[in-house]
Formats: structure tokens, C-alpha cells, sequence
């Protein structure tokens, strides 16, 4: 997917601009004829229960062009419209010509008004309203190009902006549904025993109490077993469901899970029933310390090792970069709030007595809009609880000026960091996660780790003065409460960040010093998966919240 330039690229049409129409207000409906004779009507699709995306662009437009060339809404539309591969008829694409002037051999590429062939290529509906064009620019409130919409199956609006296909697809969740069921989360990662009982999150995405779900999970492409809950969740709610014990070898696994027939009846959304969780076994000895590693050794993840790709996009690999080195591709992940870990293999620390950890990172920012992090947490129970022992974010984290273009680091580039852990020392299996935060901003790399009997002294032994930051209750809904400690004064600026990266909320609290808790007010918040930015001094941190109304 190509980078769009900026959160707010677009051109604006005029002096005489409309307002963008209200999120949740109702979209105006419309019958038109696309380019192949065929006739649409919104309000028809969305009774259908379809969501509806509208790109409103103009052939002219060079933002437009860039966001119709990322295939955002092609790849949507191909895998969950009406043919699609993935899950047919859950949702209906189009693209809307938003300029009355434009002619067909503009929309063609051999037009004089034009960046290109919009019509090649594009397999949901072109529409050239014609003469009716100013009138549903009005209707729609269209102050620039490229505006994009999303028409919820209640006929509510929302403008999504130039996300990506894992965004857009994100952002149906956030559509309101009579019947919606949703494994939002998978077992915990790492385990240390080959048998055991898998567990998945289910929630409730829709309006009406569920009290019934079949789940059908498979593991490692075997064959699929189904479980059939039953219960009582509310609105909004999750449970965990534990599934039957199996065994399985040490080693790198996966588990699908499929929801399907809530209250024995049908999912009105499709697009999040499938989900796919990674989790590894390790039984075998922890490594006995000094464990370095350069990232040399090309086949990754190496034994032991765990990689948690959780949105299955994006995960950490390993390039030839520096000789070798891990890399986020922040730069291409349109997911914003995401994580993607990697778990490095067990270490025996039973004979350190002052034991760091070392690594080298590169990142860069894409600009001030976008703010991605690194984090580094540790277990010694197995993954059971991690504790979170260095964050930086955003500026703090780069190591290079702000760059448009996808980050590769020089030599000069990288820099090295320091992490005390002598709360571990004499620990026997000791598990160390490093966790990327993407903000859909430019790539972070970590190379040469080492975990070894030292005291830091490169750079700065810095846990972040807010790493202790909490969120409660997460998911949230009406209210959401900041907890962290500050070792030293600082004054803190709380910002909220949505899907798109916009600031959605931002307050300036003074300075503060030890612990602390802000509560933030969420009842305007529409529902879905938010970034909580805690600036103090010249930290940052920043934690996922989920807001359910």
C-alpha cells in the first residue's frame, strides 16, 4: 500500500464550502447509474445489511489519485462485496465523481482534466452523477476531495477518511448491529506446558443480549471442532470462553476461530466472525545467560521464539538491514493501535546478579501526525503477567529526522539502549517481549540484543517515568481512568488519538508528580479501538483503549 501524504491530504473545493456532514447523522439517500448501465440504490443496500463505503473523488484530484491507487477499497471490495472471496455480500464499494465538469474520457485517463485511467483496473461501480452532481455534493456536505464515507445498515454516516483496508474494515465494528458476535482476542501467547485449554475472548458487538454462539476453531490447519456456547452477555459485554484441552508439540502454533449464529440466528456483520491468534509452546530449558543475538541467521523466527502478529498484517521480520535486524513495517500498517511482538527465547538468569539488557533500535517519524512506539515488557512466570520496563514513543523514539519516504536506517542511524534488570536477577526462565505500537508512521528496527551480567552504561538506563500507565475499565463506556507514577516532576498533556490518527481529545493537566489518576470522559466517543497518548516532559507513552458504549 503507497503512504498517502498526509492525514488531511485532500483539495478543498471552494470558498463556499460545505460542512462535512455530522458522524451518526443520517446519510441522505441516492439512486444512481454507474458506467455500466447498472442502477444503485443506497438505502436498498444498507436494508440488505450491507455497509456501504463512498469515495467521493475527482479525476483531477492528485491526493485522490494516490488514495484510489493504495487498492484500499479495491482489496475491501473484492473480498467481502458481493463476490467476494473472503465473505460475499457484507459491504458495497463505490466511487462517486464529485466535480459536475468531469467528463468520460476524464474518468478514462484520456481526458484533459485528469491524473489517470480511474476506470482500469477498479471492480466496484464507478458513478458519474452528471447534472446531479452539485445537488449530492450538497446533500453530502463535500468540502474536499477525496471525501470517503462509511453508511452504516442503520443508514448513519461517518467519514473514514484515507485508511486502509484493515482500518476500514476495523471501522465496521463501530456500525451498529442487532446481532454481532466477535473473538476479539485469542489465548495468551506463550505457554510452557503442551497440554492445555485454549481460550478466546468473545464479545458481544451487537444491540441485543446474546445468549447463544457456535464457535468453530481449528488449530494448525486441522481439522475444524466446533463449541457451542451458551450464557448471557450484554451489549457491548465479553466473556472468556475456555475450550477443551489439547496437546500440542513445543513450538510455533496457530488457532482460527469462527463465530457464527448468535441467539441461533444469523450475524448481521460477517467481516469480523473469523479471527487468527499465534501462540507458541516452549518446554525446552531457557538459554543460560549471556544470550546475544545480531539477527544474522536469516530463517525467523528462530527456535523458541515467538512472533504475535495480532491484527495479521504486518508482523516483526527479519531483513538483511545492518547485517541483519528485526523491522516493524510501521510505514505500510494502516491498523492503527495494533501490536505486533516478538518474544524472545527463555533466559536463564539464575547466576546474574546485575542483569541488563542491551539492543540497538532505529526508527524515524513520518511527521508529527503519525506517532508509532516500541516497548520493551518481561515475564518470569511464563507469560502469565508481563511488566512493561521501557517505553518511548514518537520523537523520543527516533533516531533519525522525520522522513515521507519508508525508513531504512543508516549505520549512523541506529542507537543503543540500556534496560536495568536486576529485579529478575536468580530467576531461572526469564521471558523478555519487545512490542511495537503502530501508528502508521515510518518502520522501527532492533538488532543486536543482549542480555548478559552488566550494569548500563551506554546511553541512558531510562524506564520511562509513565511506564506504569493503566487504563481502566478498558473497554470503556462512559468514563475511562488513567492510572501511572511519575519518579519526577513533569508536566503531562493527555491526548487521544482515533483510527486515522486524529487527535479526538487532548487536555494539558500541570505539572504532576508520583501517582496519579486522570479520567477522561468517553460518552461522546463512538465506539471502537482509540491510541492514549500520556505525555510527560519529554516522555511519552501510549496504551491501546477500546470504547463500548
Amino acid at each position: 500500500m503507497k503512504k498517502v501524504l498526509s492525514l488531511f491530504a485532500g483539495v478543498a473545493l471552494s470558498a463556499t464550502m460545505f460542512a462535512q456532514l455530522a458522524p451518526g447523522s443520517t446519510a441522505p439517500d441516492w439512486t444512481f447509474t454507474d458506467l455500466n448501465g447498472n442502477s444503485w440504490n443506497l438505502y436498498t443496500l444498507t436494508a440488505q445489511g450491507k455497509t456501504v463505503f463512498i469515495d467521493v473523488s475527482a479525476t483531477w484530484c492528485g491526493p485522490c489519485w494516490n488514495y484510489h491507487n493504495t487498492h484500499a477499497l479495491r482489496d475491501i471490495y473484492n473480498e467481502y462485496g458481493p463476490t467476494g472471496t473472503i465473505v460475499p455480500g457484507e459491504i458495497m464499494v463505490f466511487f462517486i465523481e464529485g466535480d459536475q465538469a468531469t467528463t468520460i474520457a476524464d474518468l478514462n485517463g484520456t481526458g484533459g482534466n485528469t491524473q489517470g485511467d480511474w476506470v482500469t483496473g477498479t471492480t466496484y461501480p464507478i458513478i458519474d452523477p452528471g447534472t446531479a452532481t452539485n445537488q449530492f455534493d450538497s446533500d453530502y456536505g463535500i468540502a474536499y476531495f477525496p471525501t470517503v464515507y462509511k453508511v452504516c445498515p442503520d443508514n448513519k454516516i461517518y467519514e473514514v477518511g484515507q485508511a486502509g483496508p484493515q482500518a476500514l474494515l476495523n471501522s465496521i465494528n463501530s456500525c451498529t448491529f442487532a446481532t454481532d458476535a466477535y473473538p476479539s482476542a485469542g489465548p495468551a501467547s506463550l505457554q510452557c506446558a503442551t497440554t492445555f485449554s485454549p481460550t478466546f475472548t468473545l464479545k458481544n458487538n451487537g444491540t441485543t443480549t446474546m445468549t447463544s454462539c457456535d464457535a468453530t476453531y481449528t488449530y494448525d490447519a486441522g481439522s475444524p471442532a466446533t463449541y457451542n456456547w451458551t450464557g448471557s452477555l450484554a451489549a457491548g459485554a465479553t466473556t472468556v470462553v475456555t475450550l477443551p484441552a489439547s496437546t500440542f508439540t513445543s513450538g510455533n502454533h496457530t488457532m482460527v476461530v469462527t463465530t457464527s449464529n448468535p441467539n441461533a440466528s444469523a450475524d448481521n456483520n460477517n467481516t469480523n466472525n473469523t479471527q487468527t491468534y499465534n501462540f507458541v509452546i516452549n518446554t525446552a530449558a531457557a538459554t543460560a545467560a549471556p544470550l546475544t543475538n545480531n539477527f544474522t541467521t536469516a530463517s525467523f523466527p528462530y527456535a523458541s521464539w515467538l512472533v504475535n502478529d495480532a491484527d495479521n498484517a504486518y508482523p516483526w521480520t527479519r531483513v538483511s538491514t545492518n547485517g541483519g535486524s528485526l523491522k516493524k513495517d510501521c510505514w505500510n500498517d494502516g491498523n492503527v493501535g495494533s501490536y505486533d511482538e516478538f518474544v524472545v527465547e527463555p533466559v536463564d538468569m539464575s547466576s546474574l546478579t546485575t542483569p541488563s539488557l542491551q539492543f540497538n533500535v532505529a526508527h524515524c517519524r513520518y511527521s508529527s501526525a503519525y506517532t508509532d512506539g516500541l516497548e520493551v515488557l518481561v515475564s518470569s512466570d511464563c507469560g502469565v503477567t508481563w511488566t512493561s520496563v521501557w517505553t518511548k514513543t514518537g520523537s523520543t523514539l527516533a533516531t533519525a529526522p522525520d522522513n515521507t519516504a519508508a525508513f531504512t536506517p543508516t549505520a549512523a542511524q541506529w542507537r543503543a539502549e540500556c534496560i536495568n534488570l536486576s529485579a529478575y536477577a536468580g530467576q531461572s526462565k526469564v521471558f523478555v517481549m519487545f512490542r511495537a505500537i503502530n501508528g502508521y508512521g515510518n518502520n522501527i528496527y532492533v538488532d543486536d540484543i543482549n542480555i548478559s551480567n552488566s550494569t548500563c552504561t551506554i546511553g541512558i538506563n531510562e524506564e520511562s517515568a509513565a511506564a506504569s500507565l493503566k487504563l481502566y475499565p478498558n473497554p470503556a463506556n462512559s468514563l475511562v481512568n488513567l492510572s501511572f507514577n511519575l519518579t519526577d516532576k513533569a508536566p503531562v498533556t493527555v491526548n487521544v488519538y482515533n483510527t486515522l490518527g486524529e487527535i479526538v481529545y487532548t487536555e494539558n493537566k500541570g505539572e504532576m508528580v508520583g501517582a496519579q489518576v486522570v479520567s477522561i470522559n468517553t460518552e461522546n466517543f463512538s465506539n471502537g479501538v482509540y491510541m492514549v497518548e500520556l505525555v510527560a516532559g519529554e516522555t511519552k507513552t501510549v496504551s491501546r483503549m477500546n470504547v463500548s458504549h
